[in-house]
């Protein structure tokens, strides 16, 4: 558990800490990161190893962070 908050905390500190190349790389492997994670927690939730409450709050700040990147790719 102590994992992902680290992760999420690091991707989205990152996200905000850098812009993206013209051709949105940055953007587009920060993205991939994210539904990386996003497979992780849902793992996690079907092993038993993260609680459902805590796995709802990170999906929603991944999600969050995701349409955040998609917005950039887009724009």
């Amino acid at each position: 558990m102590n994992k992902i908050i680290i992760i999420t905390s690091v991707i989205t500190s990152g996200l905000l800490g850098y812009n993206a190349k013209k051709d949105g790389t940055r953007v587009e492997y920060a993205l991939e990161n994210v539904q990386y994670i996003k497979s992780w927690v849902h793992e996690y939730i079907n092993n038993g190893v993260l609680d459902s409450s805590y796995a709802e709050y990170y999906l929603e700040s991944l999600n969050q962070t995701e349409d955040l990147l998609i917005e950039e790719l887009t724009n």
